[in-house]
């Protein structure tokens, strides 16, 4: 299967590509392993993500490259058989795009689960299995758009943790209030206060968002998909639940 950098499936592809991969797909390029999203909209397949822009990154290429992807192979195979001379990497169909400071991979065709990335973030192979896991298990429970992040010290040892401006646009909550903050694996909800800052970011209560953070086995540089759902108590206004990958 050929296919353009900017991640589109061909037509006269699209139907066995949908036929031989989920919601994501892995595949090796010249040694290199990389896992994708695949969005299966109504009108068209798309390739997106993460590791998507990480193999673009990774081979600089440019808008109206063809790459060749070898389905039948194990593993898969990525092959880049046209490489333009003139243009440069930000020509590449913006799949994913740069905001606020954020790697953004946010679902357009409805397909999948609207993710937000910290910039620079690379999931492993087991970080994508469990990732692909949550997000099948909590589908019908998003509220907006979740986040994919690597806790630093900043989010760990001073309690400033913020959430993207684009997630918290996305939520359609009050600027500030109450969340219940929990683990997936179902301890009780901690209260942490919110607010939003003027740059659009969501902060959490320091002093809380730390307490939190002490009933977990959370560190620095752990992996967390954070997802946000409707809070079932009326005195909160969202539930916030943190997976580590």
């Amino acid at each position: 299967m050929a296919g353009e950098v900017s991640g589109t499936v061909p037509c006269n592809a699209r139907v066995y590509v949908n036929g031989v991969t989920g919601y994501y797909m892995r595949f090796q390029a010249h040694g290199r392993k990389y896992s994708v999203d695949i969005v299966k909209g109504a009108h068209g397949t798309r390739i997106k993500g993460s590791g998507w822009k990480k193999f673009t990154s990774d081979f600089s290429l440019r808008k109206g490259a063809v790459v060749i992807f070898d389905l039948d192979m194990h593993p898969r195979q990525a092959y880049v058989v046209v490489q333009p001379v003139e243009g440069s990497i930000s020509d590449v169909d913006g799949d994913v795009e740069m905001i606020d400071g954020d790697n953004s991979d946010v679902d357009e065709d409805g397909g999948s689960i609207p993710i937000e990335y910290t910039r620079g973030i690379t999931l492993n192979d087991a970080q994508q299995d469990i990732l692909n896991a949550l997000v099948l298990s909590f589908k019908t429970e998003f509220l907006g758009v979740s986040f994919v992040h690597c806790l630093t010290t900043t989010d760990t040892q001073a309690g400033q943790m913020k959430v993207p401006e684009r997630v918290a646009s996305s939520l359609n909550i009050p600027k500030e209030g109450l969340a219940g903050v929990c683990l997936s694996s179902g301890e009780a909800k901690t209260r942490v206060e919110y607010s939003t800052s003027t740059d659009g970011r969501i902060a959490f209560n320091k002093k809380q968002w730390r307490c939190f953070l002490s009933k977990t086995t959370l560190v620095i540089n752990d992996y967390i998909f954070m997802l946000f759902k409707a809070s079932s108590k009326s005195y909160m206004n969202v539930t916030v639940v943190v997976s580590k990958l």
